[in-house]
């Protein structure tokens, strides 16, 4: 017997914020180019190797996944029309759209969804995804052209969500054998976009699919990926009519964008925490004291008025929205208090306080971000020396462990397992800080084996109460996300994890 999860194949998007009065109520037009300005950092378009987070821009134009994601973060149908969980939550049944074709020609059908899935488990193919999933996944089994059964060591709930990001990506079979080691530049998809060219550190150009298997779409008939760097260029390029659409706004720059003419901002109350992390295996900050000191020296309410232009929200715990947050962390967390930062900096052994280097990536945010937590931080005695890296730079920086303390920011994903389960589990691919706590770990992994929503954020809970006390990261701020675009442009809306989606846009003459 199975608990089957049909979902609405039709994916009704709902504009977010400001976004709703401003776009026109007219029916979609075709045709048009679409230019995007953002710093695109990208080093492969092959899904099944990307680490990148830009990248993923280009990704969902390019590709399709198992399934997808709403405006809601609810997993919604995308290649597979439903899905059915078994009792024992161990298989999960999908059911494949039909007609579906890759860019080349090739199929798509359940012998496709397999080797994608075999492709990222093999060790030999060495793919960064295969520890997302391979501790879960038994086999994938083709029932049928159409039906394809992937088979769990015990149950994983997590495992649906996952299937909307990288590794639910689908590639051409054909497409990997002709072109091997060089596929990530020759992608092949099934995707509203086809591939054009990729010109890099300059643009990545894709064209309307005509044989896309969703008839209508997508209404452009081309979008320009444009690398620009500079957030101050993007908005100039923006202003003059040579890109259409950024995202990332500081907040600061919002009313000068909203006064430009024919320029529109839309934005979305995100649950993204900005922070900063530090080692808590390396001195000085393995010491509990010492993190609690700086944790209740930090004005969060400052940092939201100065850095983010009183948006936003304050943070005090990494999981700020979904099914699994739980409002009532909010309260509770390293205050702002900066006598007892002074009583807790005394304990740990600093009371005349100390010296350290903060080192930050070279971007206008992040050193507006830093100067002010330089000067609260000062307030108890705390030397801080800033350094500057480049910002292509700097996450490789602290995933190789050269950087000690940094400013950092984490979207959020459509499972909580996924990030919590990255940044604080033991064995996480991005526990980058060196935090181990046994307690956390069995918690993260009983919490993903149950698709019982209530009970799985009862423990989510509970985990996020001791990250929260262990403080491998300070968390500051939930902020508000902004993009801005020409009036022209509609029907745009934001997905929770942040990545814009821009297949479904079309714009108005």
């Amino acid at each position: 017997m199975l608990r089957v999860f049909v979902v609405l194949a039709a994916m009704v998007f709902v504009l977010a914020g400001l976004s709703q009065a401003q776009q026109s109520p007219s029916q979609p037009q075709a045709g048009g180019v679409l230019r995007h300005a953002r710093n695109l950092d990208a080093k492969t378009l092959d899904p099944h190797f990307s680490v990148q987070w830009s990248e993923r821009y280009v990704l969902y134009a390019l590709y399709n996944t198992l399934v997808g994601l709403d405006k809601d973060f609810n997993v919604v149908p995308e290649l597979a029309e439903s899905w059915a969980v078994s009792d024992d939550g161990k298989a999960i049944t999908f059911r494949l759209r039909r007609g579906v074709r890759f860019h080349d020609g090739t199929e798509f059908t359940a012998e496709v969804v397999k080797w994608n899935i075999d492709r990222i488990l093999s060790p030999e193919t060495r793919s960064p995804l295969r520890s997302l999933i391979a501790p879960y996944m038994d086999a994938v089994v083709v029932v049928d052209p159409a039906t394809v059964r992937f088979d769990l060591k015990a149950p994983f709930r997590p495992l649906l969500a996952a299937l909307a990001e990288r590794p639910g990506f689908m590639v051409s079979p054909a497409a990997v054998r002709r072109f091997g080691r060089e596929f990530g530049r020759n992608p092949v998809g099934t995707g509203p976009f086809r591939f054009v060219e990729w010109i890099p550190d300059q643009r990545i150009v894709v064209q309307r699919f005509d044989g896309y298997w969703e008839r209508g779409k997508p209404y452009l008939n081309r979008i320009e990926y444009l690398h620009v760097p500079e957030k101050q260029v993007q908005l100039t390029a923006l202003r003059t009519g040579e890109a259409d659409i950024l995202d990332e706004i500081s907040p600061t720059l919002v009313p000068l964008v909203r006064n430009t003419p024919n320029i529109k901002v839309v934005e979305h109350p995100s649950s993204r925490f900005v922070g900063w992390q530090w080692d808590l295996d390396k001195p000085p900050f393995n010491n509990a004291k010492l993190r609690a000191a700086l944790a209740h020296a930090v004005d969060r309410d400052e940092v939201r008025k100065v850095v983010f232009a009183n948006t936003g929200r304050t943070a005090t715990h990494p999981e700020g929205g979904g099914w699994w947050y739980n409002p009532e962390l909010d309260r509770l967390g390293y205050r702002y208090d900066p006598q007892r930062a002074k009583t807790l900096l005394a304990e740990a052994g600093y009371a005349g306080g100390f010296t350290h280097t903060m080192v930050v990536p070279d971007e206008q945010f992040w050193k507006e971000l830093a100067q002010v937590l330089q000067a609260q931080l000062g307030r108890i005695g705390v030397r801080v020396n800033l350094e500057l890296v480049n910002p292509a730079d700097s996450y490789r920086m602290v995933v190789e462990d050269k950087i000690n303390w940094t400013p950092t920011r984490w979207a959020p994903r459509a499972d909580p397992h996924g990030r919590l389960s990255i940044l604080f589990h033991s064995k996480g691919f991005a526990n980058s800080t060196g935090y181990a706590n046994p307690r956390v770990d069995e918690l993260i992994d009983r919490a993903a084996t149950l698709y019982d929503k209530r009970a799985a954020k009862t423990m989510y809970k509970e985990v996020e109460r001791m990250v929260m006390a262990d403080a491998p990261y300070v968390y500051l701020v939930w902020p508000s996300e902004f993009a801005a675009m020409h009036q022209r442009v509609q029907n745009f809306v934001w997905i929770p994890d942040l990545i814009l989606r821009l297949r479904d846009l079309w714009l108005a003459r």
